[in-house]
């Protein structure tokens, strides 16, 4: 953590960047960590290349965020948040090594990333942005605090996922202290949902789907619907959930269609399972309980490749 400090503070501008197809965590730390900075007077920028999901437009910054990599501030430094290589980000392949600050909490990540201070013990990468403020003595207003309070609640599912821990609690309510407009984050992250995501909600529970005796439950989402229901693919976010919800399920699926050649995978799991090796196996990525891949070929086709892969991680009946 010190490393990463030390490299920002020597910086002459920095660009903040998350993952696209972003999540609450992804967008919560970058807007987070982008305020920081700017009220240090330090020259820096945010960027997301993908779309931002309507639910997180209320992020403080969200509409000043860079969205195409073609015009690259003027900065000696980037910090790459919630992932572990410039792919996941979006970004062009030659940036050099020198330029890269990598901060994450997933086990997949080697670590091995330009100047990186990786630690799954974080529930989520706004906890670090936490420890790195209280380490450079940085006040925190409620603008960051918002940011970092959305980071932190829905990479725990509002405090539900077995990553919630005593600590995670604990900074919770030290954000809360800090203004975080909590009602706000509840409101337009968690609870609101447009007639178009009901849609997709409707679709996703009428064509569930198990496999293994029940222990894995699908749901797949083609373009088709995404169509009929006038959303886009990241508004699908959180449909895993209602698959998880199952009681025998030990294993959720959620596949979506991009295009007629590539299907995004998200996997959820309980107990010991492993499913970040399902995801790594792929080129994907992520936590124990939770992953991700994306999967070079037609939704069916990626179906029945992944269900190969878990059924080695699954136990024996």
């Amino acid at each position: 953590m010190e490393k990463v400090l030390k490299k920002i503070l020597q910086a002459k501008g920095v660009l903040v960047v998350g993952h696209i197809s972003p999540d609450g965590d992804s967008l919560g730390s970058t807007l987070g960590l982008f305020h920081l900075l700017r009220q240090q007077g330090i020259v820096a920028y945010a960027m997301c290349l993908d779309k931002v999901p309507n639910k997180y437009l209320y992020l403080p910054g969200s509409d000043e965020l860079l969205t195409s990599s073609e015009n690259f501030p003027d900065v000696n430094t980037i910090v790459l948040l919630d992932c572990g290589d410039l792919q996941r980000a979006g970004l062009p392949a030659n940036i050099p090594v020198d330029f890269l600050v990598n901060i994450d909490h997933h086990s997949s990540n080697s670590g091995c990333f330009g100047t990186a201070w990786v630690d799954s013990a974080f529930a989520a990468v706004g906890q670090q942005i936490l420890r790195l403020a209280e380490l450079a003595r940085w006040d925190i207003c409620p603008t960051v605090a918002t940011c970092l309070y959305t980071s932190l609640a829905t990479d725990t599912g509002f405090f539900r996922h077995s990553n919630t821990t005593p600590v995670v609690f604990r900074d919770a309510a030290i954000l809360m202290e800090l203004g975080a407009s909590t009602q706000t984050v509840v409101e337009n992250a968690a609870e609101r949902k447009s007639l178009g995501e009901l849609c997709l909600i409707q679709h996703a529970l009428a064509n569930l789907t198990q496999e293994c005796d029940g222990r894995v439950t699908i749901i797949e989402v083609p373009r088709s619907v995404y169509a009929a229901c006038g959303v886009d693919l990241d508004e699908a976010e959180g449909m895993i959930e209602y698959a998880k919800a199952v009681p025998v399920t030990v294993l959720a699926v959620l596949l979506r269609e991009v295009s007629a050649h590539v299907t995004r995978v998200s996997l959820r799991a309980r107990g010991d399972l492993d499913v970040s090796k399902v995801a790594v196996s792929f080129g994907g990525g992520g936590h124990k309980l939770a992953a991700g891949c994306t999967i070079n070929a037609p939704l069916p086709d990626a179906r029945r490749a992944l269900l190969d892969q878990l059924i080695k991680v699954l136990p024996h009946a």
